[in-house]
């Protein structure tokens, strides 16, 4: 049997309780998607910054042969960048309550770990 819109009725029932389903998942607010932004920008110019203070000390085979200061500095870009990565992998984009993330959710996450990659990429080339 099939209805109107030609589906099977199997089908059509599945794709309506989906689309109720879908309906019902409330989202991540807007400001909280705007922060999840800012931290994933913050993060990739710290990410910059640290691939810059890193560059001298590789190229000269010196990386633990730093004074305290330069260790200082690395821990100093290093950590909160990662805070930021960590808050911006979880807000952007949103997760369905109860049902675990979004399956476009892997995507973003793997774009963003790459953006920072890059980001600290470019720092060290710098």
């Amino acid at each position: 049997m099939y209805t109107t819109s030609g589906l099977p009725i199997a089908v059509a029932s599945a794709l309506a309780r989906a689309t109720g389903k879908l309906l019902a998942i409330e989202m991540t607010s807007p400001i909280l998607r705007l922060l999840g932004a800012l931290a994933g920008l913050g993060s990739a110019i710290l990410c910059w910054f640290l691939g810059g203070a890193l560059a001298g000390a590789l190229r000269q085979g010196t990386l633990f042969a730093l004074d305290g200061a330069h260790y200082a500095l690395l821990a100093f870009l290093l950590v909160p960048a990662l805070i930021l990565a960590v808050v911006a992998l979880f807000w952007v984009p949103p997760r369905i309550s109860g049902e675990g993330p979004l399956p476009e959710g892997g995507i973003w996450r793997l774009a963003l770990v790459l953006f920072f990659l890059a980001a600290l990429g470019l720092g060290m080339v710098r």
